[in-house]
C-alpha cells in the first residue's frame, strides 16, 4: 500500500526495494501518490502473483510516460479499482483501456470519477454528465462478459441510458452491482436490474429516488440477494412489506428514510396484523438510518416505532444492528435489547437514548429467554454516541463482561464522575475493554487518571 508524494529519483529508489519482494505481492494499492503511468507500470512489470490493483486519487507526475514493458504479468488480476479527480495516470481512455487489455480474467471492476479529462466541457460544479459517445465502461466490460461478475460505477463514467443498455446484455451475468449518485439510478434502471440481472447477490444503490412499486419489483426478482445497501428516498415506507421476498438476505442497510413519507404507510391495524404473522427471516446484519425531525406528528412517530418494533420482534437472528436518528424511547430500546439475544454489535447513535433506557434494564426480570442489556452474552461493541447518557448510566449499565468496544462520543453530559464509576466496575468488564471513545465529553485528566490504570487491555483511546 503506497501513499507517497515522491520525486522521480525517490520512486526509483522505492522501485529497487520493491523488486526484492514483488513476486509475493497479491494486492497492490497506490493512494494519493504523485506518480505517472510509466512509473506504475514499472512496479507492475515485476509482479507475478498480483490479484488486485487499486489506484486511488493519484496525481500524474511529470516525466516520461511511455510504456516501459508489456504487462503480461497482469493476467492473474481479477480486481481493478480506479478512483480519480481527472488528473490520475488512468484518467484517459487510452491508458485505461491499455491497462485492462492485459487483464483477461477480470472479475471485479470499480470506476469512480473517470473521464473528467476526456470531456473538456466537463464541470464538476454544474453537474454535467458524460457525452453520449463516451462509454468507457462498456469498452472495458464488453470483451470480458464471460468473466466480469462485479461492477461498481458512478455517474461520471457512465450515463443512465448507457447503464441500461449494459445491464440488458444477455452475456453479462452480475452477482454484485454498486451504483453511486442519483443521475444514473431511477425506476427504469431498477426495472432493468430486476428483469435482466436476477443473479445479483450484493446490491448497493446510493443517492436515488425509487417508487414503492419498482422497489417491490426489485425485491420480487432478486431472490438470491444476500446484501442490500440502499441510500436514498422511497416514495413511501411500504418497503418493509417487500422484505418478505428476500429469502437469502443477511445484510440490509437502509439509509436516509424520510419519516414524512410514512403518511402513505398502510393503516396501523393492517401493519400490526402483518407484524403478527410468523416469519422465518434470516437477516443477521441490519443498518437503518432515518431522517428524523423534531416536528414529526405523533401518528407518524407511532408508525415509525411500529417499524422498529418489527425489528425487535421478528429479526431475532440479528448479530449486527445499527439504528441512527431513530425515535427510540425507553420501552422500544428495552424490546430491542431484550429480544435480540444474538447481538454482537449494537450501534444506536443519535437515538435520544437516556439513562432511563439503560439503567432501567437493571430492574427487569431476568428471564433467561429475555435478558436485559447486561445479559447479552455475545455483545462486544456498543455505540451510544450523541445520546443523552450521563454519569448515572456508567455506574450500573455496563456490568456485562463481553464488551470490548464502547463509544460515548458526544455524550457531553458525561464527566469525571462517570469515569470513576467505570473504574469500579467488575474486573470482568475492565479486563475486556479494548477500545474506548470519549470524544467531545466533559472528562478531564482527573477522571482519566482514575480509569486508565484499570483498563489493562485498552488499545485505542479517542479523546478528540
Amino acid at each position: 500500500d503506497f501513499g507517497l508524494d515522491t520525486t522521480e529519483t525517490e520512486w526509483e529508489q522505492v522501485l529497487d526495494c520493491w523488486k526484492l519482494f514483488s513476486d509475493y505481492v497479491n494486492h497492490l494499492r497506490f493512494y494519493k501518490c504523485k506518480i505517472n503511468e510509466r512509473q506504475i507500470e514499472s512496479f507492475l512489470c515485476s509482479c507475478t502473483s498480483l490479484v488486485s490493483l487499486t489506484v486511488d486519487f493519484c496525481d500524474c507526475a511529470d516525466g516520461d510516460t511511455d510504456t516501459v514493458c508489456d504487462l503480461i504479468n497482469l493476467v492473474s488480476v481479477t480486481h481493478l479499482e480506479i478512483k480519480d479527480t481527472g488528473h490520475s495516470p488512468y484518467s484517459t481512455d487510452k491508458a485505461l483501456i491499455k491497462l485492462t487489455n492485459f487483464m483477461p480474467k477480470l472479475v471485479h471492476l470499480s470506476l469512480s470519477l473517470i473521464g473528467v479529462d476526456n470531456i473538456p466541457e466537463y464541470n464538476l460544479d454544474s453537474q454535467m454528465l458524460p457525452r453520449p459517445e463516451y462509454n468507457i465502461v462498456r469498452r472495458i466490460v464488453e470483451p470480458k462478459f464471460a468473466t466480469i461478475v462485479s461492477i461498481s460505477v458512478d455517474r461520471n463514467c457512465i450515463s443512465r441510458d448507457q447503464l441500461i443498455c449494459l445491464l440488458k446484455e444477455p452475456d453479462l451475468r452480475l452477482t454484485s452491482l454498486k451504483l453511486y449518485q442519483y443521475d444514473i439510478v431511477d425506476d427504469a434502471v431498477i426495472d432493468t436490474i430486476a428483469t435482466h440481472q436476477t443473479e445479483i447477490v450484493h446490491l448497493f444503490i446510493n443517492i436515488c429516488y425509487i417508487s414503492t412499486e419498482h422497489f417491490d419489483l426489485l425485491c420480487r426478482h432478486l431472490e438470491k440477494l444476500v446484501t442490500f445497501h440502499f441510500y436514498g428516498t422511497l416514495s413511501d415506507s411500504c418497503w418493509l412489506e417487500s422484505l418478505k421476498y428476500f429469502k437469502e438476505l443477511r445484510t440490509l442497510i437502509i439509509k436516509d428514510l424520510n419519516l414524512h413519507n410514512f403518511s402513505n404507510f398502510p393503516e396501523p391495524t393492517i401493519l400490526q396484523r402483518w407484524l403478527d404473522k410468523p416469519r422465518d427471516i434470516q437477516l443477521t446484519h441490519l443498518d437503518i438510518g432515518f431522517s428524523f425531525r423534531d416536528d414529526l406528528s405523533q401518528p407518524t412517530l407511532n408508525i415509525a416505532k411500529m417499524c422498529l418494533r418489527f425489528v425487535a420482534s421478528r429479526l431475532l437472528k440479528l448479530t449486527f444492528l445499527r439504528l441512527s436518528l431513530c425515535p427510540l424511547d425507553e420501552n422500544l430500546f428495552r424490546e430491542i435489547t431484550t429480544n435480540l439475544i444474538n447481538l454482537v454489535v449494537l450501534r444506536v447513535p443519535m437515538c435520544n437514548i437516556s439513562d432511563d433506557a439503560l439503567t432501567g434494564l437493571e430492574h427487569m426480570e431476568t428471564d433467561a429467554s429475555k435478558p436485559p442489556l447486561h445479559l447479552l452474552k455475545r455483545l462486544t461493541e456498543l455505540d451510544l454516541s450523541y445520546n443523552q447518557v450521563t454519569d448515572v448510566s456508567l455506574e450500573s449499565a455496563f456490568t456485562f463482561c463481553s464488551l470490548k468496544k464502547l463509544s460515548l462520543r458526544n455524550c457531553y453530559r458525561i464527566t469525571d464522575c462517570g469515569l470513576v464509576n467505570l473504574s469500579v466496575q467488575p474486573e470482568s468488564f475492565k479486563r475486556c475493554i479494548e477500545e474506548l471513545d470519549l470524544s467531545f465529553t466533559n472528562v478531564t485528566d482527573l477522571g482519566l487518571s482514575k480509569l486508565l490504570p484499570e483498563l489493562k487491555r485498552l488499545r485505542v483511546l479517542n479523546l478528540k
